[in-house]
């Protein structure tokens, strides 16, 4: 039998909290490991850097911004898989917390059967998954011009291998699928992706493709 999953939630609501622990209650697969109402509260708890998947509110009150809080919490749990949790189904909350590398985006009117679902899909997966009831041609607007998705400087000096890779991200293929297509070693396409995050200046390869295809780079 495996281990359930560790989740550890911040969200500096009181009743949020309780309510969310009483749900996941009901979901034997997840146990919560612990939970925060700050980012101090938060990024000092030992159960944070133990746990597998991170409910966060990024709308914390008492916080600057709760995206702010991405970074830190990285740096102590590399592994950890984020979920953002929001009342704003707001385009820019949207790429700022792609671009901080989280695993999905959901709306706080989510319901419990849906987060359980995306909960699983984090933990299978390296893909981003939008909650449902945030409409879909919101992410539309990641192409505009006025959109905040990063910009590097040109030129980007990417080989002709890098948007190759860049091509089969975009259509789904995993780091094993590509490593077999091109045949090419597991570490080496790693070693690519790694390349090609840094040329274009993106933290995650979410925003690799965002990008790519806006400014053309792949169609």
């Amino acid at each position: 039998m495996n281990n359930p999953l560790k989740i550890f939630l911040i969200d500096d609501s009181e009743i949020h909290l309780a309510g969310l622990k009483f749900l996941l209650s009901e979901n034997k697969n997840v146990t919560v490991n612990g939970c925060a109402k700050s980012a101090k509260e938060a990024l000092e708890s030992k159960d944070l850097t133990q746990a597998d998947v991170l409910l966060l509110d990024i709308s914390l009150e008492s916080e600057s911004d709760g995206i702010d809080l991405i970074e830190p919490i990285f740096a102590l749990n590399p592994n950890i898989k984020i979920i953002a949790l929001s009342q704003y189904k707001n385009i820019n909350f949207i790429i700022r917390a792609i671009q901080k590398g989280v695993s999905a985006y959901i709306a706080k009117d989510t319901s419990i059967e849906q987060l359980n679902v995306v909960i699983e899909l984090v933990k299978k997966g390296n893909g981003f998954f939008l909650g449902e009831t945030i409409p879909k041609n919101i992410l539309l607007n990641c192409f505009s011009d006025t959109n905040p998705v990063l910009h590097p400087p040109k030129p980007w000096n990417l080989s002709e291998r890098e948007i190759e890779i860049i091509n089969l991200l975009a259509n789904g293929f995993i780091t094993k699928e590509i490593a077999e297509k091109l045949h090419i070693a597991i570490p080496t396409v790693e070693s690519h992706k790694e390349n090609i995050k840094q040329k274009l200046n993106c933290k995650t390869i979410i925003g690799v493709v965002v990008f790519a295809l806006k400014n053309g780079l792949i169609s």
